[in-house]
């Protein structure tokens, strides 16, 4: 055999074996509202990263990030078609699937970050079977943060709403509950339309985390801030059990323990990034709208009214009963 034809044959059989394993390796197609750069998408480069090395090449992901899939509920409807394996969702996007999972995100439900692990923790085992049974995986908790008021004007009061066209997710129950308990009607909007809604002014208030805030770009067409958070949003990171299905036993275990491992050190990231996204959303220019105990008192009887009236209509009044009897415990025994 001359020199040519050997290397033809070699060339010809590394070929093959690329396109083998090519063919071989399952893609998880992934999308998320975050921007490339951010926490959210470093922490799923790590994952990816890390599952591929493990599995050897057999698994990986491919990824949709800052909406390019649209918003959360186009997103959902992408993966029930099989055009998408996986995604990052809100609070908003995981409720369209398990409503009750908005619990979570009830208004001055939470007081600070270890209530809401504690629930969490609670819920945990409960939740993941409720979304195995809708036929999702959940990889793990990927919260979005403690979510504070922005607009053109101090906003710290129902009052202060007067005249403010504040933005709510369209579709958005919670958010709908909220603002009729506000008495006011917001401009109900894809979260893909915010920013031009900003630019237009056809909005002039919206709410968000202070690292979506700035991410987003929201904060350069607003104003103020208000001083205190008036909840928390959850988030989590979720996978079509189809595709888990076909993965092998070995690989599922992989992704289910690296999906962990990351989704536990993006929610501390998180929360650090958050505190920073706060302070320099300040250095931007926002000012925070400071706001008396007295009003403070004030906006969260409010909030308490809506945890009574989406009993029975979001979530059941047993989940209710159980969210507030795990905070209780947590809130009367001693903490380091």
């Amino acid at each position: 055999m001359n020199n040519n034809r050997k290397n033809i044959l070699i060339i010809t059989a590394c070929f093959v074996i690329a396109v083998t394993n090519l063919s071989a390796m399952t893609l998880i197609r992934f999308a998320t509202l975050a921007p490339e750069g951010t926490t959210w998408m470093d922490a799923m480069r790590s994952l990816d990263a890390e599952l591929r090395e493990r599995s050897g090449g057999e698994v990986g992901f491919k990824f949709y990030p800052n909406m390019a899939m649209g918003d959360e509920q186009d997103v959902i409807r992408k993966m029930r078609l099989g055009q998408l394996h996986g995604a990052g969702f809100t609070g908003f996007g995981l409720g369209e699937i398990l409503p009750e999972i908005r619990i979570l995100e009830l208004p001055y439900l939470f007081q600070n970050e270890g209530e809401i692990d504690c629930v969490k923790t609670a819920l945990d085992a409960e939740i993941r079977i409720s979304f195995a049974e809708k036929g999702f995986i959940f990889l793990g908790w990927a919260d979005v943060g403690w979510i504070y008021f922005y607009a053109k004007q101090p906003v710290v009061t129902p009052r202060d709403l007067s005249g403010v066209k504040a933005w709510a997710w369209a579709g958005d129950p919670l958010a709908a509950a909220f603002f009729a308990e506000l008495g006011r009607s917001p401009v109900t909007l894809s979260i893909t339309d915010v920013i031009m809604a900003l630019q237009t002014k056809m909005v002039d208030a919206v709410y968000a985390s202070p690292l979506a805030c700035l991410a987003l770009q929201w904060f350069t067409k607003l104003d103020y801030v208000s001083d205190v958070p008036f909840t928390n949003s959850v988030g989590a990171v979720l996978l079509d059990k189809k595709i888990f299905d076909e993965l092998s036993p070995t690989n599922q275990s992989l992704l289910l323990e690296i999906a962990q491992k990351q989704t536990r050190r993006l929610v501390e990231r998180t929360r650090e990034d958050n505190r920073l996204a706060y302070a320099q959303l300040l250095k931007e220019g926002l000012k925070p709208a400071p706001s008396s105990p007295e009003q403070r008192c004030e906006m969260q009887a409010i909030g308490y009214k809506i945890h009574s009236q989406l009993a029975g209509k979001l979530y059941p009044q047993t989940l209710l009963d159980k969210v507030n009897n795990v905070l209780e415990q947590y809130r009367t025994r001693p903490h380091r």
